[in-house]
């Protein structure tokens, strides 16, 4: 006999703390549950007042003790009510095919039980139910009796949460604050500015300042007031790998947006909809980049919510907290809006890098950076020897899929860098992965697979990387295969005795050809950066952490922080990348446990020659 299996009670409680980590978190599902309820009525073809009522109240600390939220749509019966706090439960339209956001049976107990316990005040066809919901030693519980005693009303239909707040890790921002996390949370977005949703806010505030006179009263009007933008573009897409339609729309602002990483409350960005739902609000891998805040947008794609009504919840976010961007058909999405999105943000870049230009470096700095740099390539050649390997360089006139060199050699306990390039058309066509495969386990690449990237010297022209390829014998040879698509294309390696490799050309100018200051050009999400074609180390004057303290034209690094600010970058990027070529001129060959042994070599280096970095820069009168 086939019986279900229980769920343990502190589980529930355990998903309700995890889903409502604080009170926007709680107010969000509230007031996405009164929408639905609304929407509900409206595709029915039902009056509404669209009316969401939120009080809140604030002490001293920021503590908040009471969360009420009313609406006026269609309230729900004694089994509605009893089916909306089963764990679990859908009771929203969404899965029958309502235009709604969805989720309602993991919003409202949720909710209340994240946050304390509370009471649900609701009416339906001149029928009012109530119920309390708590939580005791771990098991959560409504009040049955309470449930069973309905009343006639002639009040109107709706639904009244009122919740006790007991979880003492919830706080409350100033009603100022409040007021605009609610108005630009995403997930509210197309609420707050709907014209057919009237949402008002009582904040009630007792500080030390109105201690005497009693709660300070406070009502707003919460909406969205939409940006005003200088382009306006839709994109047709279709989801990598997925074939199916997506619909992009990009507007471009004249100034920045507010955007802070991981912040629900940001106005860049681009907003993943369904026709009746806001899921989430990203940037990608452009978050980091400055050109990336003058953009907002949304993208919708009927696949996503297709999925979704199938119960797909995998794509969901456990803790309701947006889409589950390492599922494969979310990273899929990924991958085509920052396909669609890079364009404009490039642009975008090089108009802030003209409007902006970087100042050049002053002759007593650039004395200095010479410096630095005979000793770093002296550090280099102490810890790789005088074979640095030169990578192949990527030139422009390629009709397919190539690899250079496509004859090489390499030695035992030694790495060779292999170039993989391909047109512009090509990467558009069949994506930008590299499949590599060798017919010689003893002659293998250190990488099975390879990202593309569009080459620094031919950014409109070619897509280009590197990987290396390593061998445990003294002879033999294989054909390193690359794959993209359908297309292919080899090159034959051949192992080699010590003696029979020259030296390898060296780059002019030695590991570390020089330094320069850059505004996110080169350096678009990093703070330092080395470009390994030039062998320059590029500062990004523009990044946050780093503007604080160095400015353009070097500004700032004449004082203390900014000289300790200096050592530091220099000394991350610089140790970063031989710790690198450590591996990759096969003085160590990467095994289990490379990542940490990586960062052992890091510290290694670091412990062993930055004093020698912050003895130039903390010395040197600029």
């Amino acid at each position: 006999m086939a019986k279900e299996l229980s769920i343990n009670p502190r589980l529930i409680v355990q998903s309700a703390k995890a889903t409502v980590k604080n009170l926007i978190d709680g107010v969000v599902e509230l007031i996405t549950n009164s929408d639905d309820s609304y929407c509900e009525l409206e595709e029915s073809g039902d009056t509404i007042s669209g009316k969401i009522e939120i009080y809140v109240n604030r002490m001293r600390g920021g503590i908040c003790k009471t969360l009420i939220i009313k609406d006026y749509a269609e309230g729900m019966t004694e089994i509605e009510l009893i089916k909306a706090l089963e764990f679990g439960g859908e009771t929203s339209g969404f899965y029958s095919g309502k235009n709604v956001r969805g989720f309602f049976g993991r919003g409202l107990k949720e909710t209340i039980i994240g946050l304390g316990e509370g009471e649900i005040i609701t009416i339906k066809n001149n029928k009012k139910y109530r119920t309390k919901l708590w939580v005791d030693k771990s098991v959560t519980k409504y009040d049955d009796n309470l449930l069973k005693k309905s009343e006639d009303t002639n009040e109107n239909n709706g639904t009244e949460i009122v919740i006790k707040i007991t979880n003492e890790k919830i706080k409350i921002p100033e009603s100022s604050k409040f007021v605009k996390q609610l108005s630009n949370h995403y997930a509210l977005r197309n609420i707050n500015s709907n014209p057919k949703r009237k949402i008002n806010l009582v904040f009630e505030e007792l500080s030390s300042r109105s201690k005497k006179n009693g709660p300070a009263t406070t009502i707003h009007t919460v909406n969205y007031k939409p940006i005003v933008f200088i382009k306006n573009e839709k994109i047709e897409a279709k989801v990598e790998g997925f074939n199916e339609s997506l619909s992009i729309n990009i507007t471009e602002s004249e100034i920045p947006l507010d955007y802070q990483k991981h912040s629900p409350f940001n106005i860049a960005g681009i907003l993943i909809k369904t026709s009746g739902a806001i899921l989430d609000n990203q940037l990608f891998k452009f978050e980091n980049e400055p050109a990336a805040y003058y953009f907002s947008g949304s993208a919708y794609c009927l696949g996503l919510e297709t999925r979704l009504k199938k119960n797909e919840t995998q794509l969901i976010d456990a803790n309701r907290h947006g889409l589950d961007w390492g599922d494969e058909y979310c990273q899929a999405l990924e991958k085509t809006i920052e396909k669609v999105l890079e364009p404009y943000i490039i642009k975008k870049r090089s108009e802030l890098k003209q409007n902006k230009p970087v100042s050049k470096i002053n002759e007593s700095a650039k004395k200095m950076f010479d410096k630095l740099s005979n000793l770093l390539n002296q550090i280099a050649k102490e810890e790789l020897g005088d074979e640095k390997e030169r990578p192949p360089e990527p030139t422009p006139n390629i009709l397919n899929l190539t690899i250079v060199p496509p004859f090489a050699r390499v030695q035992k306990d030694k790495t060779r860098t292999l170039l993989v390039m391909a047109p512009f058309n090509l990467v558009e066509q069949e994506g930008n992965k590299i499949i590599i495969e060798t017919n010689n386990d003893y002659i293998y690449p250190l990488n099975w697979t390879l990202n593309l990237e569009k080459s620094k010297k031919y950014p409109e022209i070619i897509y280009s990387g590197y990987f290396k390829v390593a061998t445990r014998s003294n002879e033999g040879e294989t054909t390193i295969t690359v794959k993209l698509g359908k297309e292919t294309d080899s090159a034959k390696i051949t192992v080699a005795p010590p003696k029979i490799i020259g030296p390898r050309q060296k780059r002019k100018g030695g590991f570390i050809s020089g330094f320069d200051l850059d505004n996110g050009l080169h350096t678009v999400d990093q703070r330092v950066s080395y470009e390994q074609e030039t062998g320059i180390i590029y500062i990004n004057i523009g990044f946050p952490s780093t503007s604080r303290f160095i400015k353009d034209g070097l500004e700032g690094a004449n004082l203390p922080e900014g000289k300790m600010l200096l050592a530091e970058l220099v000394g991350e990027v610089f140790f970063r990348r031989l710790a690198y070529e450590s591996y990759e001129t096969g003085e160590y060959i990467p095994g289990e446990g490379q990542i940490d042994a990586l960062y052992n070599r890091i510290n290694e280096l670091q412990n062993k020659y930055l004093y020698k970095i912050q003895d130039i820069i903390f010395n040197w009168k600029f």
